[in-house]
């Protein structure tokens, strides 16, 4: 059994998602969580760091190949080369490093996690947003007519956010099929970012490069173990490229950056995906379905609340429209002092993201202030 009940004091370490917040503010926003790491990974990293020298660290890392192929067999029944793996400074890196080398403008569907919504600045190619559909349910599914609609022939890639962040969607692979449809209609690359992967709590994971051949060769799949490790810290991301020719553009286009990996990066990636943590990383999806289930429940009881229901991450979005506020986010910051992340840099102002990966109490916590919040602003 391991902790999932406490955590270290984490202000003034460096840590962004609670220095910022002032004392007494609870934050639930940033995308890492509030749980001390796997064991096997701080052992890992202690081992490494109890020698002396810190060299440069192999490029080629053969073990971690190995690992990760083992990896996608064990967990998705899908087949993975060797050399279809690049290695990545971090996701959005290799995100931005894709876009580029295609050179074309691309479309991708909101809400969407907000880095992605920023990659029109970064790589000074135009994007295309495009609503999701969403039912009486408020479940959200990809709208392929909006697309049609929307797309033109400057779009040369779509990306896809799978686990879905913010709405914690899993794509069906009926859904990822009809996807894929409309890729290969109209000749697009798709940049998948499946770093919420293991974080499924209903469904099974299907990365999109297992869906079809013509997925495989038409697809970019990124991916890191920042999320379900809680290892963001240690930046390093690797991406699944089948197509020969696009992962020769990748590494041309990487060429004369530094190595992704350092030698303390590498041991807790190694660690990651060795197996050692697999029984962690099953009580932490336990601890975090927990977490959702409670909080699904808080949610349904606040009338003016609306939530998805989330099938995988430990995100979920939740509307607060029938609030009748001009910001849910900084009413919530300022009357009930717990910080959620901001709908509006996700596509949404009327909406706020709330991340649950924390201990019990604090989202007790978190949620009781919430409803304390509404309950005077009814009166």
């Amino acid at each position: 059994m391991y902790e999932f009940t406490k955590f270290p004091e984490r202000r003034n370490t460096g840590c962004i998602k609670w220095d910022i917040v002032p004392e007494g503010t609870i934050p639930m926003w940033v995308a890492d969580m509030d749980f001390p790491i796997a064991p096997q990974i701080t052992e890992a990293i202690e081992k490494r760091v109890s020698h002396p020298i810190y060299g440069y660290a192999d490029s080629e890392q053969k073990t971690l190949r190995a690992h990760i192929i083992k990896h996608y067999k064990d967990k998705y029944d899908v087949e993975v080369k060797d050399e279809w793996i690049v290695w990545v400074p971090s996701v959005i890196s290799g995100m931005v490093a894709s876009l580029q080398m295609l050179g074309k403008s691309f479309i991708y569907s909101v809400p969407m996690y907000n880095h992605i919504r920023m990659l029109e600045k970064e790589t000074k190619l135009p994007a295309i947003e495009v609503p999701m559909k969403r039912d009486e349910n408020y479940y959200f599914t990809m709208d392929i007519e909006a697309l049609e609609n929307q797309i033109n022939e400057e779009v040369g890639a779509m990306i896809l956010c799978n686990p879905h962040n913010p709405v914690g969607r899993m794509f069906s692979r009926e859904e990822l099929l009809e996807i894929q449809e409309f890729n290969s209609k109209h000749h697009l690359i798709m940049i998948s970012d499946e770093i919420h992967c293991e974080l499924a709590f209903d469904k099974k994971h299907i990365p999109y490069f297992a869906v079809s051949e013509e997925a495989a060769q038409n697809s970019i799949t990124l991916c890191s173990a920042g999320k379900i490790c809680n290892i963001p810290g240690l930046p390093m991301g690797f991406v699944i490229i089948p197509n020969a020719s696009l992962r020769e553009q990748l590494n041309k286009k990487q060429e004369g950056l530094l190595s992704a990996v350092n030698v303390l990066t590498q041991a807790a990636y190694e660690a990651a995906y060795d197996g050692s943590c697999d029984e962690w990383k099953d009580e932490l999806r336990d601890q975090l379905k927990k977490n959702r289930d409670y909080l699904e429940e808080r949610i349904s009881k606040i009338e003016e609340l609306k939530m998805t229901h989330n099938e995988g991450t430990y995100l979920s979005w939740i509307d607060c429209s029938a609030l009748g506020l001009e910001n849910p986010y900084q009413y919530f910051y300022k009357e009930a002092k717990v910080m959620f992340s901001p709908g509006e840099v996700f596509g949404d102002k009327q909406c706020i993201r709330v991340n649950f990966g924390c201990p019990h109490e604090q989202l007790k916590e978190a949620l009781d202030r919430m409803e304390n919040a509404i309950l005077k602003r009814r009166k």
